[in-house]
């Protein structure tokens, strides 16, 4: 995957997001010291939050017994590091994480809206994903928000007697619906490790779980974040297309296996 949101966010605030976790109390564990961090979840609004303590490694030892979170944080010969903030935002969905940022990104705003596909955009997504007739099960989704120039679709194609995802898409619109970037792949096999293929009933939110969208002047484009949590792992995804309008990708992975014990 290309290095671009990396790169950007190095070059903007010369750090990447970390994972954040929200507790059950509305406090937030944090891979920070920072006196304050910047919350990016599925809020409106990129939240400051405040320091409240920093843990011990007895204390970020019995956090994924007890809340179910930093579930691999305990690195064997690595000494983590984990504090509470206290913040206005709020938990919302199945999955506690959430990044943060010790600085501000320049301009950052946040927030989206997930309505059906319709018009140009969807003439031009189902010709680029190819269905086998007109008949095809299939389902899509738009993901923009008022004021910005650009939006993102999502596409699946289901096949077979259990209708299972046998193609996804992402793409990139502009205002208009014209498609100026995609990334487009076939699903052969297994979806993930132990889990179920998604199927039709699922819905699109099963292949794309939107959690928001971000724009800054320090991307060409604006910037996905998705739930992409498996059976084995929760995880969170910032894609986005470079200048040149390549994919590209960036994943916070939380091994979870024997965190509920």
């Amino acid at each position: 995957m290309s290095a671009y949101i990396d790169a950007q966010f190095q070059s903007a605030i010369g750090e990447l997001p970390k994972l954040a976790w929200f507790l059950p109390d509305g406090t937030i564990a944090a891979q920070d010291t920072s006196p304050s961090i910047l919350l990016y979840s599925r809020s409106n609004t990129v939240h400051p939050a405040h320091l409240r303590e920093t843990l011990s490694q007895d204390e970020i030892a019995k956090l994924g017994p007890k809340y179910h979170v930093a579930c691999d944080a305990m690195v064997k010969g690595e000494q983590p590091v984990v504090s509470i903030y206290t913040a206005l935002a709020h938990s919302s969905g199945d999955n506690p994480q959430i990044l943060s940022t010790s600085k501000a990104m320049p301009e950052l705003q946040a927030g989206f809206e997930q309505v059906p596909l319709r018009g140009r955009a969807e003439t031009e997504v189902w010709k680029q994903m190819q269905p086998s007739d007109a008949n095809q099960p299939r389902r899509s989704a738009q993901i923009r928000r008022r004021g910005v120039d650009f939006f993102y679709s999502l596409a699946a194609l289901y096949s077979g007697p259990e209708q299972e995802v046998t193609r996804i898409g992402l793409f990139l619109h502009a205002h208009e619906g014209k498609i100026i970037a995609a990334h487009v792949g076939n699903i052969r096999g297994e979806w993930c490790a132990d889990c179920a293929t998604p199927t039709f009933a699922d819905g699109i939110e099963r292949i794309y779980a939107a959690e928001n969208m971000f724009t800054s002047p320090a991307f060409a484009y604006p910037v996905l974040m998705l739930d992409s949590s498996t059976m084995e792992g929760r995880a969170i995804s910032l894609v986005t297309f470079t200048p040149s309008r390549e994919y590209s990708r960036h994943l916070f992975y939380e091994y979870v296996v024997g965190c509920f014990k």
